[in-house]
């Protein structure tokens, strides 16, 4: 037989192969107990038969003389009186019962059943001062009492078997209903699941184990509802990394299309498409990283002091160009278990922040806290506001003087984050301007 595959129908078995057990068990110790209990009346019959023979017989010297009455007919029905083996009275019967009867005179005290017509009998002795002269033989038609027995098992049959019906049929009426708030809870899951990713359970009144299934379809549309948004996240931050050298590369290629370059021009416009083109290249290569940080692989480890020298390099023309100088300020021989492109992904936003709200000065410095690296981004600009110190980490959201697209220091913080550290906004020590606090593991 195939295992049934619903759960309801496994339940309902179990159920109805339970009840079928213990009604064989009651219907069978019921017939044990009525055959058992008529069986003793069917003795006390014939003892009670065999006695009232006795009381119409008297003993003189040691022969047995029978008195007649007017309800000797009923006492002499189906019994037979004995004197010393040989019969002074007999009933009607069928010679295989008086050829029973003969012998169980012989054997005072003891009862015998018929096979052929299902008749019982039992014999008492008849005493003269001790001495057993005769005995009295009474008989017992069971044909009644089979029938009771057949009657009774039938109808305990009957009734069990209409019993295990109902069980059947209250298990799977009840099973369906118990299951059927899980099927719901399951449909609608699966529903929000793919159409309404923010719709929850929640903590409605409901059994205890349905709250827990609840509970855990809530965990499980949460995780599925974070994933959601770390796609969209992701693709955010891909579209913001890659839109500034896409842009330049789509511009250089656009100027070198308008009109014939002499071949030094060239040269530089084929140079600074690579050099964006190596730029999408690292930016691809730091997400990746950022990716395996997130699933807890290698984090890599990077030198501070010429990892900052070097994104102090990339930034310091763009800085220089619009009057901001850039000083830089690490230790030699502090080492950041950071890779170098992530931890360079983490500071460039910061840098991006600085050279749109910096006014003369830039510093970036670092030192040892215990066992982590925090390095400052001071900046001489308007700051930012003690309201707004977290609201500039959320995705899509934009700057204090409405530039930027809101993307850069969210990236940084889920990057720094995903290695350990994190990224925060701190008081400025100077009493004015910004200050940025990358806290990356040493």
């Amino acid at each position: 037989m195939r295992r049934p595959r619903t759960l309801r129908t496994r339940v309902t078995l179990l159920a109805t192969l339970a009840a079928a057990v213990v009604v064989a068990l009651l219907v069978g110790a019921f017939n044990v107990i009525l055959s058992t209990s008529l069986s003793r009346d069917v003795d006390r019959a014939l003892r009670a038969r065999a006695a009232a023979a006795t009381t119409t017989t008297t003993i003189v010297g040691g022969h047995i003389t029978v008195h007649e009455s007017p309800d000797d007919a009923a006492i002499d029905r189906d019994v037979w009186i004995y004197e010393r083996g040989r019969s002074i009275l007999r009933p009607a019967a069928a010679p295989h019962l008086q050829r029973a009867a003969d012998a169980l005179a012989r054997k005072p005290g003891r009862y015998f059943e018929t096979s052929d017509d299902g008749t019982r009998l039992h014999s008492v002795a008849l005493t003269d001062s001790g001495r057993t002269v005769g005995s009295v033989v009474a008989g017992e038609s069971l044909g009644p009492y089979d029938e009771t027995t057949d009657f009774a098992l039938a109808g305990s049959v009957a009734l069990g078997g209409l019993l295990i019906v109902l069980v059947a049929a209250l298990t799977w009426l009840a099973t369906g209903r118990a299951l059927d708030p899980v099927r719901e809870m399951t449909r609608a899951a699966a529903e929000w699941s793919a159409h309404d990713h923010a719709r929850r359970f929640g903590p409605g009144p409901r059994p205890d184990e349905l709250g827990e299934l609840a509970a855990t379809f809530d965990a499980l549309l949460d995780r599925l509802g974070a994933s959601l948004r770390h796609e969209q996240r992701l693709s955010a931050e891909l579209s913001h990394e890659l839109r500034t050298p896409l842009a330049r590369i789509a511009a250089e290629a656009e100027l070198l299309g308008r009109r014939r370059r002499s071949p030094e021009e060239l040269a530089q416009g084929l140079h600074a498409i690579n050099l964006n083109a190596s730029e999408m290249e690292s930016i691809l290569d730091t997400l990746m990283k950022a990716a395996r940080a997130d699933a807890g692989l290698d984090r890599g480890r990077a030198p501070l002091g010429p990892l900052l020298e070097r994104v102090a390099g990339r930034w310091r023309p763009a800085l220089e160009a619009g009057g901001i100088a850039l000083d830089v300020r690490a230790p030699e021989d502090l080492d950041v278990g950071v890779d170098a492109d992530v931890a360079e992904r983490i500071l460039t936003p910061m840098l991006q922040n600085a050279e749109r709200h910096a006014v003369a000065h830039v510093l970036l410095s670092a030192e040892r806290a215990g066992t982590m690296v925090v390095v400052h981004l001071d900046d001489d600009g308007p700051g930012i506001p003690e309201e707004l110190r977290e609201a500039v980490f959320e995705p899509g959201r934009i700057g204090t003087n409405g530039d930027g697209a809101g993307l850069g220091l969210a990236l940084a913080r889920r990057l720094a984050r995903a290695t350990g550290g994190d990224v925060a906004v701190d008081d400025n020590p100077r009493g004015h301007g910004a200050r940025l606090r990358v806290t990356l593991p040493a």
